[in-house]
């Protein structure tokens, strides 16, 4: 393979590999529940996606917990028709309304661990950002928060997560017990970077 053709084959495969990393990202959410170990209360999660990406999704999987969750609630949410699944299945949350929401019955354990992944989150024709959030509230309505309860407009959010219009992305813990950790790289990026060794290495042993 010439020199040109292989500079020009890795510009191609590194350009797909950035606008794929554009397009999506994956967060893993912890929460330790340790302090509301038994109390029963309900998990709220919302999707509010930038600018009306009709292509844009949040999507809830692995999700886990030692707690017991009881019944999806189908009546104290601004629009549930935008969400399929049901935990702890995988959830897909769709930009069909100004708000895309979720709200599960949980009696509490120690741990709610699950991945959050959005794709086409961002939109360079805006400012702002897509913002996924967790809140933990003791009643179905929203009103008694039983994490970030001194969290003002934010109280019972636990965690927010944004994506820009410019790719980069930011995770806001608003609870000592909760974090939200970047998924390591994907398995596809690193066969990625096999690829492109391998292609150097194809080079190297025709020179």
């Amino acid at each position: 393979m010439g020199l040109m053709k292989l500079k020009l084959l890795v510009f191609v495969v590194m350009m797909l590999a950035a606008t794929s990393a554009f397009a999506s990202f994956s967060y893993e959410v912890q929460v330790d529940t340790s302090g509301i170990n038994g109390d029963t209360g309900y998990l709220y999660m919302q999707y509010n996606p930038l600018n009306g990406v009709v292509s844009s999704t949040a999507t809830v999987s692995l999700f886990t917990t030692d707690g017991v969750l009881g019944a999806k609630d189908t009546v104290d949410v601004a629009d549930g028709s935008a969400v399929s699944g049901t935990l702890p299945g995988t959830l897909v949350f769709s930009n069909t309304n100004g708000v895309n929401d979720y709200n599960h019955a949980i009696t509490f354990g120690h741990v709610v661990d699950f991945l959050v992944t959005t794709s086409n989150a961002g939109n360079t024709a805006g400012i702002g950002a897509s913002t996924f959030s967790l809140g933990v509230f003791s009643d179905a309505q929203g009103l008694s928060p039983l994490l970030n309860t001194n969290g003002g407009a934010y109280a019972g959010t636990a965690v927010m997560i944004n994506q820009y219009d410019n790719g980069n992305t930011s995770a806001v813990s608003l609870d000592a017990s909760t974090t939200a950790t970047p998924t390591p790289i994907p398995a596809a990026a690193w066969l990625l970077g096999s690829g492109l060794m391998g292609l150097a290495g194809v080079r190297r042993r025709k020179l």
